[in-house]
């Protein structure tokens, strides 16, 4: 179930060839399209301005500072007391047979990577709904679109109401963005949903705002990945919070991420300080910022 760097063994997702379109679209259209919008936006668009300044800014300090350069980001230590919380424990299935302390080794994760780039939202369902009872084979399989909170709880209710796994119970959301939200509530909140035996939390955040723009070579020049750090959102579930020793970060503790792109190797841990910020930048699409989403299941 362990691999020997403490993480969960989560099968890597097959590789899936992108449609001709999509490339054509991606390496040719979007890398000379985008920087004429952008450009067109910065010199016209005030709020994106100062949007899209603030957003480098954030990733430009991360970069100089990632989480992923960190002791914390996936040490074994911490990674094996993540596994023993209750809240990380919750994705994974739990082989029937009890009788044999060997058996630890067939059970089986429930977390599970996005198969393509895009389908980050849909493999965070899955999971958080894996993880509260409901069979794999009555969620829908991956798909994209999934990338805005309103839109992804929207989807995530009506996919547990039309399940076959029906017990009286049913599914509600609560969306708590950054910017609407102190830290000591941010925390607070993290807290109280991984406290609760019925809730799950998926995390709607920039990724680079934890680990920088993470480009070498002549890739860093290039105009639509730098575009996609500044402005692209990623979804995945929250498993777990564990206490930092150091008595002077008591309100500062490590979040554990399980990253739906398999790129990063399953779970890592940040400060909530780190997250709070990374939840809190602003989505230029919809001009909100992003947030971290409750899923609770109760009773009818």
């Amino acid at each position: 179930m362990m691999d020997n760097k403490g993480q969960l063994a989560v099968a890597l997702p097959s590789h899936q060839p992108m449609p001709l379109l999509t490339k054509l679209l991606f390496y040719g259209v979007l890398p000379i399209a985008l920087p004429v919008v952008v450009s067109y936006k910065m010199l016209t668009d005030k709020s994106y301005r100062l949007t899209t300044t603030s957003l480098f800014s954030l990733v430009n300090g991360a970069t100089k500072k990632p989480c992923s350069d960190e002791w914390y980001f996936q040490d074994v230590g911490l990674l094996q007391k993540l596994w023993s919380l209750p809240s990380a424990a919750a994705y994974i299935q739990k082989s029937a047979d009890t009788s044999d302390s060997s058996s630890d080794d067939d059970d089986t994760p429930l977390l599970e990577y996005q198969v393509r780039e895009g389908y980050c939202g849909s493999a965070t369902q899955r999971c958080i709904l894996k993880s509260l009872g409901y069979p794999s084979n009555s969620i829908p399989d991956q798909k994209g679109g999934e990338s805005k909170p309103d839109l992804w709880c929207e989807h995530v209710k009506q996919i547990a109401k039309e399940s076959t796994h029906d017990d009286g119970m049913e599914i509600e959301t609560t969306i708590v963005r950054g910017s609407d939200v102190t830290y000591e509530e941010f925390l607070s909140t993290l807290r109280q949903g991984l406290d609760n035996p019925n809730c799950r939390i998926c995390c709607n955040y920039l990724r680079s705002a934890l680990t920088g723009f993470e480009m070498t070579g002549l890739w860093k020049f290039h105009p639509l990945f730098f575009m996609i750090k500044l402005y692209g959102g990623h979804f995945s579930p929250i498993l777990g919070m564990i206490e930092q020793d150091d008595k002077e970060e008591k309100d500062n503790p490590f979040i554990a991420i399980f990253d739906t792109n398999h790129k990063y190797n399953g779970a890592y841990f940040v400060p909530c300080r780190r997250l709070y910020d990374a939840v809190s930048s602003i989505d230029v699409g919809s001009k909100k910022s992003r947030a971290i989403i409750l899923v609770e299941k109760k009773s009818v």
